[in-house]
């Protein structure tokens, strides 16, 4: 039950803080170390002693983390460097365990740099609410729960296992799975890149990280629907499962493929909260990467500068940069945008959608805002005509438009393609061998005729059925009907 069997293994702790080399074999060890270096670091008796003209600047290598706030902060920080280091040496040791895998290319630079915690890890099972400042002692807290963890007869002779995090009702067969889901209340991870220090739930999750890098030309497996490619089908099967949306809006027929996504619609098309709010003036926002724009705007110093050659304007919006952009520079950047009807070309996707909604009368889809546009093989964006929808999600569409008296998207030339022909598909992009001339006819008699989930016909090319099991997928299509068309 151990993350990826790798707790039982013997790891090297090797101490970056400034120009230390200490090297340890256990967690305890290493922790106890580090804390003598937090001790002589921090200012005063106490680590919690707050000197308002004091910033608390962390001296692990390649970190320049520096907290102005409290010395508790960068106590937590230290110590999930810790915890880090533990994980990158079992990163190393899977990599070793597998040398089919080849190593991340990403900057050795950037491998010291972890998230920012900007509180304790607290313990929400029942009756504990422990805190703690070190993330390894957490977790291994939190697991000790689940080895107490009460059984609850489930008919006569099958038991569970419960969990008792706060408002979670879920049961398993045994600790072991119930250790893994403990997992997503606390997101403990168990392996990091030792290259880029990136963090991951699993070794699967480890070694994808490590194939995405893999070179263009041996990127073998291609997407159907935005063209991405991949260097393995299964890296490919998990991508397209992301074209298909399985979840409706409650407000308007908008369709998400994850719960996030329907979450941050909702928060954004639906809600008027703005719970971001600049401390400066009275703007206030519903992300803070939209804050984090408007206070670019408090600056002194200009934040943005024109990247063009020869161009020395600055601006302190991301807005003015953007426009400067437009009015001066536009000319000097290649049209990537393609009407697919008439062929003529623009340089920004906001002037094609203008063009296909004021010269073609394209309407938006039911509950999106907006066109999307995918990258063909000839390098220019044309609009998605197609989007994917799970069965259960169109047939529940469907309903709902019949009882207000609406066609879907209000198109009668909408094709909802069957069960059997909608699931979304991929191609190998290196031809397989040539079948032999009996194949060949017999191929020719059973082809199944061409719709829009399909990829291309032409060419040796294997196609990978990629929908969800149980789930699958329904390409919507919308046709060109004048004055009424839908796109997506």
């Amino acid at each position: 039950c151990s993350p990826e069997g790798l707790h039982s293994e013997a790891v090297v702790l090797r101490c970056e803080w400034a120009a230390c080399s200490y090297a340890a074999a256990a967690m305890e060890e290493f922790c106890g170390h580090v804390a003598q270096h937090l001790r002589h670091h921090l200012p005063g008796e106490r680590r919690d002693e707050v000197d308002p003209l004091e910033e608390y600047t962390c001296l692990w290598q390649e970190c320049g983390f520096c907290s102005p706030e409290s010395p508790a902060d960068l106590v937590r920080h230290v110590y999930f460097h810790c915890y880090h280091t533990k994980l990158k040496q079992w990163g190393l040791r899977a990599l070793r365990a597998q040398p089919d895998v080849s190593r991340c290319q990403l900057d050795f630079q950037s491998r010291n740099i972890i998230p920012e915690i900007q509180e304790n890890f607290l313990c929400l099972w029942e009756y504990c609410e422990r805190s703690f400042d070190n993330p390894e002692w957490f977790y291994r807290h939190v697991e000790d729960h689940s080895f107490c963890s009460e059984y609850k007869a489930a008919g006569k002779e099958n038991h569970v296992v419960l969990c008792g995090w706060k408002d979670c009702d879920c049961s398993f067969k045994g600790r072991c799975k119930l250790r893994e889901h403990l997992r997503s209340h606390t997101q403990e991870k168990v392996v990091a890149c030792p290259t880029c220090g990136g963090m991951f739930a699993n070794n699967t999750k480890f070694f994808d990280h490590i194939r995405r890098q893999t070179a263009l030309d041996q990127q073998r497996f291609q997407c159907s629907h935005c063209s991405k490619r991949f260097a393995t089908e299964r890296l490919l099967r998990d991508h397209m499962r992301n074209h298909v949306n399985h979840y409706k809006c409650p407000l308007c027929d908008m369709t998400c493929p994850l719960p996030s996504s329907l979450r941050n619609h909702i928060r954004f098309r639906h809600s008027e909260e703005r719970p971001f709010k600049c401390d400066y003036c009275d703007y206030s926002c519903k992300n803070l990467i939209d804050l984090r724009k408007h206070l670019d705007t408090h600056s002194k110093e200009p934040a943005y500068r024109c990247e063009f050659e020869a161009c020395s304007f600055t601006a302190r919006s991301l807005c003015s940069i953007k426009l400067h952009y437009r009015k001066v520079h536009e000319g000097d950047s290649e049209p990537r945008y393609k009407c697919h009807v008439c062929d003529k070309c623009f340089t920004r996707g906001n002037n094609l959608t203008v063009h296909l909604r004021k010269k073609h009368q394209f309407k938006w889809p039911s509950g999106h805002p907006r066109f999307r546009y995918k990258e063909h093989e000839d390098g220019y964006m044309r609009l998605q005509l197609v989007r994917y929808e799970s069965v259960e999600l169109t047939e529940q569409l469907l309903k709902d438009r019949e009882k207000r008296g609406e066609a879907l998207d209000g198109s009668p030339d909408c094709v909802v393609l069957s069960e059997g022909e909608g699931n979304l598909r991929g191609i190998v992009l290196e031809a397989p061998a040539e079948p032999s001339p009996a194949e060949n006819r017999a191929g020719e008699r059973q082809a199944a005729p061409q719709h829009a989930a399909a990829c291309s016909a032409a060419g040796p090319e294997r196609r990978i059925n990629s929908s969800v099991p149980g789930q699958p997928a329904s390409g919507v299509c919308f046709g060109p009907v004048p004055a009424r068309r839908s796109a997506l």
